[in-house]
């Protein structure tokens, strides 16, 4: 997880300060130390789901891609349909498969310019509550 660093900004003046331009490095400098360049701290996706091997706890983008596949159900999920978010949805599918036992299908779907995936979720998927 990101965390900044803590900076310190503007301080003394560095020796040399009042030389011609000496002052462009230092509001250089001093840019990074604002807030609008830290990176927001977003809340982690959490699904919980009773899967085939028990209670799952599914945290980010993969959370997210499961939600979409139980929501479309046998229609299954393409990259196109899910790509506002799903940069990576193959690699999001393959840690569904290995990390947490899910059955998905891929099927081909062939068109002018060659084919693409379709995921389809045949384990029985559940969302549950949060255990406590």
């Amino acid at each position: 997880m990101f965390r900044p660093q803590p900076q310190i900004c503007g301080g003394a003046p560095k020796a040399g300060a009042t030389a011609k331009g000496a002052g462009i490095a230092s509001k250089e400098a001093n840019a990074t130390c604002n807030a609008y360049n830290v990176p927001p701290r977003h809340r982690k996706r959490v699904v919980h789901a009773i899967g085939p091997a028990g209670r799952i706890a599914v945290t980010g983008q993969e959370a997210r891609a499961l939600e979409a596949l139980i929501e479309r159900g046998a229609a299954g999920v393409t990259s196109l349909e899910v790509a506002s978010w799903a940069y990576r949805l193959g690699a999001y599918i393959f840690d569904l498969r290995h990390d947490y036992g899910l059955a998905i299908d891929t099927l081909r779907e062939e068109h002018d310019g060659g084919w693409h995936a379709r995921y389809v979720l045949r384990s029985p998927v559940v969302i549950a509550e949060a255990a406590a």
